[in-house]
């Protein structure tokens, strides 16, 4: 049996802040007040990609729908 490879992916504040179209210091603040999942490493914040994608999809299902 071979062992799996797990696919883990870090992303930057920068790569974050460009998805979500906002400015690097709002995601930080974001990130102070617990609205993203995020985690230091060495000293630099990161999010893990799985859990941003958890997160926006929770975030899309709870806003109300137009129209």
């Amino acid at each position: 049996m071979e062992p799996q490879e797990n696919n883990i992916k870090l992303l930057t504040l920068s790569e974050v802040a460009t998805i979500l179209k906002i400015s690097k210091r709002t995601l930080h603040r974001m990130i102070q007040h617990r609205q993203i999942p995020a985690f230091k490493v060495g000293g630099q914040w990161r999010v893990l990609e799985s859990r941003f994608q958890d997160w926006m999809h929770v975030e899309e299902q709870a806003q109300p729908r137009l129209g």
